[in-house]
């Protein structure tokens, strides 16, 4: 029951602390009240007490509480509980964990200080409310639009420059290192140390990955080895999953659990459970890779193989019938130009020895030129063995062509088409066959052989058709 004071009562300072704390235990009553708040400020004292903050903050994403208040375990409430939350996925009392508790108040009238002391904890409750504090972690990085950005990066085929967070001289930082160095590839580490457990490390993780955002990387791993379970809850914090979440360079955890998951492991490029099976998979990875590029360049000699022995069938065809075509071609004008050369020596008759001079130099002109033709021939076959299908084919027809204008200067030259066309030959008078006519005067005798005989004639009149002028005289 309060004391019960007049209006004109005045108290001491004593007495109101007594009657403040008089009033607030009525007030809470003989259990307390229950309070939902987040741990700041924890510190386990060496006296056994455990002493600690319970915060409150308002909106999506406010760094500041709203409201704040002490509170204390006693030493004789504190091995109880601290074993229940360590028993639970909890883990164990650490700052930025939520939690619900049995308050009474502690107030101190000597110091007018005000504290609550926790009798009780809600372990259910305690969890729904963490769940809670990651969902509006969540709600928030979405509400950013950065919290699925580091899942959908793109990690380098050959990731061969790696940035690296993890506590200095840790075993995670040796394992990690150790794996790299055994694969044998020429991995470039950029290192960034930084605290992976208590309250200094969101800052530093966070700082770390920041700054590796100015190096020139394939990726980041952020790696942690052994630990209690308590120690995830800095993978759960709001500065290290929002500075993995916005990494623009691809981030890869290994955090020492397997079982348990983080924030992180939601936000990060690629999750798992060691140091050493991030820098196997990073390994494994450039293996891939090699394995990848023995392989096509298999396919692409077992398709070599197989192309050049498909070119070296359809060349062996193409050379027989580049060979054996031109050959029957050779072999039929052969035939002619023999044809046309008999008839020139049997049908010419010339009177004149200088005529018939000139007719044999013809003839041996022709068969050599036939001959010089055939060797040519002989020549082309040779590289058109060597030359696919469609440029053989086009030698081919240049060659013909060439034959072809080799028989028609043949037939011209045969004395019997000349006479047919209505031509003859005309000869001075040593004999010498004439072939311009700038080599005939007025008053000239010449020598006409036709196809069966020849005449005398002395020229009266030269005209040439190359000029405006006429040469005339008299003449018999």
């Amino acid at each position: 029951m309060f004391p019960e004071f007049s209006e004109n009562t005045i108290l001491s300072v004593s007495e109101l602390g007594e009657f403040v704390k008089a009033a607030l235990n009525l007030s809470f009553g003989t259990e307390g009240l229950w309070v939902k708040g987040v741990v700041a400020s924890y510190s386990p004292h060496t006296s056994g007490h455990h002493y600690l903050d319970l915060q409150e903050f308002g909106d999506l994403g406010s760094t500041a509480p709203v409201a704040t208040v002490s509170c204390v375990i006693w030493k004789t409430r504190a091995s109880y509980l601290v074993h229940q939350i360590q028993s639970s996925s909890l883990g164990n009392i650490k700052n930025g964990l939520s939690l619900v508790v049995r308050v009474k108040p502690n107030f101190w009238p000597k110091g007018g200080r005000l504290s609550f002391q926790i009798e009780d904890i809600d372990l259910g409750l305690s969890q729904i409310a963490n769940l809670q504090e990651k969902e509006k972690i969540r709600a928030k990085l979405r509400q950013l639009g950065i919290w699925d950005h580091n899942r959908r990066l793109e990690v380098p085929v050959v990731p061969l420059k790696v940035g690296l967070v993890t506590a200095s001289g840790s075993a995670a930082e040796s394992d990690f290192l150790g794996e790299l160095k055994r694969s044998g590839f020429a991995f470039k580490v950029t290192y960034r140390p930084a605290s992976t457990a208590g309250d200094a490390a969101p800052p530093q993780i966070s700082r770390s990955i920041q700054k590796l955002q100015n190096s020139d990387l394939d990726l980041i791993c952020l790696v942690r080895g052994g630990g209690s379970m308590s120690d995830l809850s800095v993978f759960d914090t709001e500065e290290v999953v929002t500075a993995v979440a916005a990494s623009s360079i691809p981030v890869w955890v290994g955090i020492g659990h397997s079982t348990d998951t983080t924030l992180v492991e939601e936000v990060a490029n690629k999750y798992l459970d060691v140091p050493q099976s991030v820098a196997r998979a990073v390994v494994a990875r450039i293996q891939d890779f090699l394995v990848q590029i023995d392989q096509l360049n298999q396919r692409a000699y077992n398709l070599g193989r197989s192309k050049v022995e498909t070119a070296r069938l359809q060349i062996s065809e193409i050379s027989h019938q580049a060979v054996r075509k031109p050959i029957e071609l050779i072999h039929g004008h052969n035939v002619r130009l023999s044809q046309y050369v008999e008839r020139i020596k049997s049908s010419v008759q010339l009177s004149t020895t200088s005529a018939k001079s000139e007719i044999s130099n013809r003839q041996r002109l022709l068969s050599a030129a036939a001959h010089y033709q055939v060797m040519d021939q002989e020549r082309h076959l040779n590289i058109l063995a060597e030359l696919p299908k469609a440029r053989a084919l086009s030698v081919l027809r240049s060659q013909a062509h060439v034959l072809d204008l080799l028989e028609s200067s043949a037939r011209a030259s045969d004395p019997e088409e000349m006479s047919k066309r209505g031509f003859s030959l005309l000869a001075n008078e040593s004999g010498r066959l004439i072939r311009t006519i700038e080599k005939i005067n007025v008053g000239q005798k010449i020598k006409g052989i036709v196809g069966h005989g020849s005449f005398i004639a002395t020229v009266n009149e030269t005209k040439s058709t190359n000029e405006d002028t006429e040469r005339s005289g008299a003449g018999a």
